[in-house]
């Protein structure tokens, strides 16, 4: 994985995903905070078409979205190029749990961790990944959290879902893990 792909890939963490089934939020009072099942819409311009991976990466104004998947049942991924415009609908899943005192280490792939607590016969993991990182700042109001990885590359990130930032401040340690984002549709402009 490329370091902008896996960089890029960070905030597309991991629970189970399920398409068909609705979107819930996972409650957490103390411990981790997840979204899971939430269907997601981007619209932008393609960036990168990985054909052997079957992932679409695209730019919106300048931020550059996680590679989401496109399953085999959707024969438009073949059709995409770079520079095409497009709007993207795809599961989500997300889980921050707050580590104090965890190491900071680069990306993980803990997708064979995760297939094996695969409970449900209308689940799948695709690629889960881990990412222990620090929190340099948050803005409530817009959603905006700032952080750093091992490397000490500062990342500024719109967290769409609220709650994973509910109760962290800076300074906190939190370990991010994800599913890979898989696409419900894809539409060109």
């Amino acid at each position: 994985m490329a370091p902008r792909t896996a960089l890029a890939t960070l905030l597309i963490t991991a629970a189970i995903v399920a398409p068909g089934k609705p979107a819930a939020a996972v409650p957490q009072a103390s411990g981790p905070r997840g979204v899971a099942q939430q269907v997601m819409e981007v619209a932008g311009e393609v960036e990168e078409v990985d054909r052997s991976g079957r992932t679409v990466t695209i730019r919106t104004g300048n931020t550059i979205q996680a590679p989401i998947y496109a399953g085999p049942d959707m024969p438009i991924f073949e059709q995409l190029a770079r520079g095409d415009r497009v709007t993207i609908r795809y599961y989500d899943a997300v889980i921050v749990e707050l580590t104090p005192g965890a190491k900071m280490e680069p990306l993980k792939d803990t997708t064979a961790e995760a297939q094996k607590k695969v409970v449900r016969p209308d689940a799948a993991v695709l690629q889960q990944i881990s990412l222990v990182v620090t929190i340099d700042s948050i803005d409530q109001a817009t959603g905006m959290v700032t952080y750093h990885d091992v490397s000490n590359r500062r990342i500024q990130r719109l967290v769409q879902y609220r709650n994973l930032l509910e109760g962290l401040k800076p300074g906190d340690v939190v370990t991010v893990r994800q599913t890979r984002a898989q696409a419900a549709s894809i539409e060109k402009r």
